[in-house]
């Protein structure tokens, strides 16, 4: 039941790739950040062997994560190959010059039949007007609210990226949309608005407008 709820109070299609992880996994997060997606995991599978690479200080980043500081544009990932089950690669493409140059590095460290799970924001994020409610609070309601984002990503592109130059088998794409929490969204932009909370109402937005694109890819050779 816990699962469930957390399936439905999430965007869905990411926590159901999580929930499909068993305890034994070695699991990478390219660009992990302090360890949100990780405290997700480590709910339900705190015996994993969880590793994460990002640019930030080491104190910053769970403790739950064997973390490496390494920028992914100018280094190959220090891990052996064939090493890894799973992958997370969650908003991070946006920010590369080249996200293509790790491609090869994806397939060398994935485990025959690993699968990794893509995420970045949909093109159609160019389209929405920037948000002026709370601004301080920063959270990017239109692509360019944050000004380290460089592109923006289409369902082919994703497609494209696992196939072409990740070599997997391309799984699925589509936009990320939890149809299932929509009616609970609306209620929660109101509520957003009357506590002046810009975060709760752009995550609740960005369900309902589908703001962002997933791949799912497998390794089969």
């Amino acid at each position: 039941m816990e699962k469930l709820k957390d399936v439905i109070l999430n965007n869905g299609i990411k926590q159901r790739f999580f929930l499909s992880f068993k305890k034994d996994y070695k699991i990478l997060e390219l660009g992990c950040g302090i360890g949100r997606n990780a405290m997700f995991i480590k709910k339900y599978f705190n015996e994993v062997e969880y590793h994460g690479i990002d640019i930030l200080s080491e104190e910053k980043v769970d403790s739950f994560i064997n973390f490496n500081k390494v920028n992914l544009e100018e280094s190959e990932l220090p891990y052996e190959t064939n090493y890894f089950d799973a992958i997370i690669f969650t908003h991070v493409l946006e920010h590369l010059n080249n996200p293509l140059s790790l491609g090869n590095e994806i397939n060398r460290v994935l485990k025959k039949s690993g699968r990794i799970y893509v995420e970045a924001p949909n093109w159609s994020s160019i389209l929405v007007p920037s948000f002026g409610f709370h601004r301080e609070q920063h959270n990017p309601f239109n692509f360019y609210d944050d000004p380290t984002h460089i592109k923006p990503w289409t369902k082919h592109g994703i497609y494209k990226f696992l196939s072409d130059n990740c070599q997997l088998k391309v799984q699925k794409v589509g936009i990320v949309r939890n149809w299932i929490r929509i009616p609970l969204d609306l209620f929660i932009i109101i509520l957003g608005f009357i506590k002046g909370d810009r975060k709760r109402i752009i995550s609740s937005f960005w369900n309902i407008y589908g703001w962002c694109v997933f791949g799912i890819g497998e390794k089969k050779n």
